[in-house]
């Protein structure tokens, strides 16, 4: 019997989010190293921990890393406990058989011994299989709220990386980048004002540029700091 090739969990695939996509910038370089050599076939790395705050884009890259598994061919599984209720800990089980487990959030994993119990056993079985784990969260695994000893002896030997929150210069870099990529012109002034006068986080910045190109196209006007007010106050 052929296998899934995806397996969502209340998780919807962004067709538009991809590896190539993802900013580049010194803050980003060992990351996204690191996540190329967990996508190939090297036995080397089938763990990884992702971690870091809100806004970062640690979603971005978990579900590029995924897409990339999909378009080699391999069978992925993709749970989310971001404002997500699962009925029970059985949303584990069989989940080795797949190629790679992605587990959004989980700092936001219920605590709960039996949930504990399920994942301790998922991890040993993906070990036995040979099945590849990925993990984010907005703490690194010393700091999450888990109670079973061996469960987080076995999150904390997962190779970790943090990805952290970009530069001013950084960002400025990340606008432009994006920005010439969905074909936008814009002049400093309009740079320096959405830096200044709307979020800081890097994936807000990053939605706001497409919610410009939208709201732009709709009102037939060049991006200007007079549009993104209007933008903002609608």
């Amino acid at each position: 019997m052929n296998r899934p090739k995806q397996l969502h969990l209340d998780v919807k695939l962004d067709e538009a989010v991809s590896l190539e996509n993802f900013i580049v910038c010194p803050s980003t370089e060992i990351i996204l190293e690191a996540s190329r050599d967990f996508i190939s076939e090297s036995k080397m790395t089938r763990t990884f921990f992702l971690w870091g705050k809100e806004g970062t884009g640690k979603n971005y890259l978990l579900h590029s890393v995924n897409k990339k598994f999909l378009e080699n061919n391999l069978h992925s599984a993709f749970i989310s406990f971001t404002n997500t209720s699962f009925v029970d800990s059985s949303v584990f089980e069989g989940l080795e058989k797949m190629d790679v487990v992605f587990i959004e959030a989980i700092d936001q994993f219920p605590l709960d011994n039996k949930w504990e119990v399920a994942l301790f056993n998922l991890i040993n079985a993906c070990f036995i299989k040979d099945s590849k784990l990925f993990f984010s969260s907005t703490v690194p695994a010393k700091d999450l709220e888990v109670r079973l000893p061996d469960l987080k002896s076995r999150l904390l030997a997962f190779p970790a990386f943090e990805l952290p929150e970009l530069t001013d210069e950084e960002k400025i870099r990340a606008l432009k980048e994006s920005a010439k990529r969905k074909g936008l012109v814009f002049d400093e002034k309009v740079q320096s004002y959405i830096l200044n006068h709307t979020s800081r986080s890097l994936s807000d910045l990053l939605k706001l540029l497409v919610d410009l190109d939208t709201f732009s196209l709709e009102r037939k006007r060049k991006i200007s700091i007079s549009l993104i007010k209007d933008l903002l106050s609608n």
